[in-house]
């Protein structure tokens, strides 16, 4: 009889459908895989080129900012102690240095420096010649000296308890450990990413499998996209660091450069003191001359080592590059003289 026939072919021809869309679902959930794999190690691969360069940025940061209470403690004190000494002083007949004027050993601006190296020092003292990671992260990011003073700072304890712009930077929080993710403006979606292309549960069905696997694989076409794209994002986040990296470089070579400069002017300043007594206005041409410098180069220290290599938003800032370039061409001219 042919009924039976026929519904066997019915069935085997479902059957083979089933077969089909099943092989189909086994392809696209492979190929799925494959994708969310490729995805999880770009991702794996950018988190770990953006952490490397992270870790070498707040080295550099730390280094710099242990570097700024080094000098403010060691060489800017023993210029102060000095130049406080000196009654008198007038630097207006003296050619190129009439905008020391506001310098004077009784003025509000040597005092804020005096101020300045007496408390770095003080906390150098309590804290046993040492700074916590976080504080030298901050004074090297920001100021030396940070608005509301150094109460917070001297604690060591949360970037996130110092004053100014270190309280509310983000950018700051994240080079101290904190989630990628934190800092740079980076969307939400990429901070998870790595859940987003965790591999899909494999399962062999028919027709309705086949469905979900191909869902699957055009998910793990988008997982692909969004890795490509934090990968991009992460290139420009090195970029960033490399950049706060080299600036902080710069800048350290330039106080280096000027600090040996002042340890000099030092050195000469109590010899001067010893020769001439305290009275500048018996000191000879060269004297006053030698007085000048030294202010000059102690003024310029303090410039680079008070300017932020960051703005509040982390970003670069341009004021930071303004105080490299002034100090840099100070620097030539004293190498000159």
């Amino acid at each position: 009889m042919p009924i039976p026939f026929i519904l066997g072919a019915a069935a085997l021809a479902a059957a083979g459908y089933g077969v089909k869309k099943g092989l189909d679902a086994k392809e696209d959930y492979e190929l799925a895989d494959k994708n969310n794999k490729k995805a999880s190690r770009i991702v794996d691969d950018t988190k770990k080129s953006i952490n490397e360069k992270r870790k070498n940025t707040t080295a550099r940061l730390e280094t710099l900012g242990r570097n700024k209470y080094k000098i403010y403690s060691g060489s800017v004190k023993i210029f102060s102690e000095e130049y406080k000494k000196i009654k008198n002083v007038d630097y207006s007949g003296i050619k190129g240095y009439d905008e020391l004027a506001h310098f004077k050993p009784e003025s509000p601006a040597f005092n804020k420096l005096t101020n300045a190296s007496l408390e770095i020092s003080s906390m150098l003292s309590a804290a046993g010649g040492s700074v916590a990671a976080g504080t030298a992260l901050a004074a090297g990011t920001y100021g030396a000296v940070m608005s509301g003073g150094f109460a917070a700072a001297t604690t060591g304890t949360s970037i996130a308890t110092l004053s100014g712009a270190a309280a509310t930077n983000a950018t700051l929080a994240w080079l101290g450990g904190g989630a990628i993710g934190t800092g740079f403006g980076m969307a939400g979606g990429m901070v998870v990413l790595g859940g987003l292309v965790a591999g899909p549960a494999l399962a062999i069905g028919g027709a309705f499998m086949a469905s979900k696997a191909e869902e699957a694989y055009y998910e793990s076409r988008s997982n692909v996209k969004k890795a490509e794209k934090f990968a991009e994002e992460g290139k420009s986040i090195c970029a960033v660091l490399q950049a706060m990296e080299t600036r902080a470089g710069q800048i350290d070579e330039v106080l280096f450069g000027l600090n040996q400069w002042l340890k000099h002017f030092n050195v000469k300043l109590k010899k001067i003191i010893e020769t001439n007594g305290c009275n500048y206005r018996t000191y000879p041409a060269a004297a006053k001359k030698c007085v000048a410098m030294a202010t000059q180069t102690v003024m310029t220290l303090q410039l680079i080592l008070d300017t932020p290599l960051l703005t509040e938003e982390g970003k670069l800032a341009a004021v930071s590059e303004r105080a490299l370039q002034t100090s840099q061409n100070y620097l030539c001219e004293l190498d000159r003289a």
